[in-house]
């Protein structure tokens, strides 16, 4: 966190620290700014703390060791962080009186996980399914929900958080249905279609983009029609797309390192991909994070060490290459003039390894094996809650008497399992169906 700044940022206007509601008066000493605030009351809230026993990639079928959604949104915020110092002190468009802040980035980067439900996509996956008679599922759109209304006190607008930083976690910044293609070919995996905000959420949407112009929020909600598929949007915000660039790096390099410590990626799929640059003058560290993997040996009990100095390398290399590019649209805000992007060959390496964590470890049959076992816990449990609501706790029961409809029946299930931890979800479902002590053996 950087505390102190410049008196003037002229990057962001009154309204991007604007609330929902007003914040009672702080004490006189109180040194934090809008954004410090709301980074506290990302880190203190319940949703980020029930991040430590999230599935991120791996799962818990290999031990405590590899990283879990808290762990990596700790690290998608220092690496957001890293991008915001280096764009600050080498970019043209973020000098003095205008510069990022990381702050505002740290927190946003730590919260844009928090809707993700156990069990990973195809948790997210199962409660689509089963919210599909009733607005539908998508992680991101319960993210916006948690920090808009389901965490902090009843009726308190959630955290009641900046508009700037709700801006900044809006991914997909579209409704749930009105991403969705009821014609498209369904997919082996029923993910939902990507979007940040469910239809019962409208109001805190509306208000998240209230300060903006008729064409400024045109400009930021628009889709495109991609044949059998659901709709997808164009742009984000500035910060959202730093962050989003985080999380693939993030996603591309320690979930990668986890694998290969793991033995689902060999060393030498990881030694392919950097070969192209192992006599590159144009990357210097990429070219030394290659020269290090040609000496490196599997068997080393040194392995983790040296394995960890070259993605090292790697994030260093992609951190310090972020391109900023200005958009071909006249907006009033700056932080919808511009977006970050690397250069494309980087983006291509970036992307093989995505690919190659998807591929070796996602759709790996211990991996797929553990995800359709929860995806199945989730079922369960849905239909269970749905039948019987005395099974739910006090706080959700009162919700259910007073929902005027089935689907916001439905919403008060789904919001009570999607907060649920991998190792809750268990143990309710092992409460309700028997005994699966053996549920994470392979």
């Amino acid at each position: 966190m950087i505390i102190y700044r410049s008196q003037e940022n002229n990057l962001y206007l009154p309204s991007d620290m604007e609330r929902r509601r007003t914040s009672a008066a702080t004490h006189g000493k109180d040194a934090r700014d809008a954004f410090e605030k709301d980074y506290g009351r990302i880190v203190h809230s319940a949703a980020f703390r029930r991040l430590q026993s999230k599935t991120q990639v791996i799962g818990r079928i290999a031990g405590d060791f590899h990283r879990t959604r808290l762990t990596h949104s700790m690290e998608v915020a220092q690496i957001a962080r890293g991008i915001a110092i280096y764009l600050n002190n080498n970019s043209s468009y973020f000098t003095g009186n205008k510069a990022l802040d990381v702050s505002l980035l740290e927190a946003a980067a730590l919260a844009h996980d928090l809707g993700h439900p156990p069990f990973g996509h195809r948790g997210e996956e199962a409660l689509h399914t089963c919210m599909e008679d009733y607005g539908g599922f998508e992680g991101n759109a319960q993210t916006f929900r948690i920090l808009t209304r389901l965490e902090g006190e009843q009726d308190a607008c959630g955290l009641n958080l900046t508009r700037a930083l709700l801006m900044s976690i809006m991914k997909y910044p579209i409704f749930l249905d009105t991403a969705m293609n009821p014609g498209q070919e369904e997919p082996v995996l029923k993910l939902p279609p990507k979007a940040s905000v469910f239809r019962c959420d409208q109001e805190a949407f509306e208000w998240t983009l209230s300060s903006l112009t008729e064409q400024e929020r045109d400009f930021l909600m628009e889709t495109e029609k991609v044949p059998n598929q659901h709709r997808r949007t164009l742009h984000q915000t500035l910060e959202c797309s730093i962050i989003e660039l985080a999380d693939d790096i993030a996603y591309g390099t320690h979930d990668a390192e986890d694998a290969i410590q793991l033995g689902l990626i060999r060393l030498s799929r990881l030694k392919t991909l950097l070969r192209p640059f192992h006599n590159s003058g144009i990357y210097p560290e990429l070219q030394e994070a290659s020269k290090d993997l040609d000496g490196l040996d599997p068997e080393d009990t040194q392995l983790k060490y040296r394995l960890k100095k070259v993605f090292a390398r790697l994030i260093s290399t992609f951190i310090t290459h972020v391109q900023v590019v200005e958009n071909q649209f006249p907006a009033s805000t700056p932080r919808l003039q511009f977006h970050v992007a690397l250069p494309g060959d980087l983006r291509t390496l970036l992307d093989c390894l995505k690919q190659l964590v998807s591929e070796k470890v996602i759709h790996s049959q211990r991996v797929q094996t553990i995800s359709w076992k929860g995806k199945h816990v989730i079922h369960c449990l849905f239909h269970a809650f749905m039948t019987e609501d005395r099974l739910l706790t006090e706080h959700d029961r009162m919700l259910v008497n007073c929902s005027a409809t089935e689907a916001e029946r439905a919403r008060v299930v789904c919001d009570y399992i999607a907060g649920m931890t991998d190792s809750f979800a268990m143990r309710m479902y092992d409460r309700l169906f028997g005994q699966s002590r053996n549920f994470f053996d392979y």
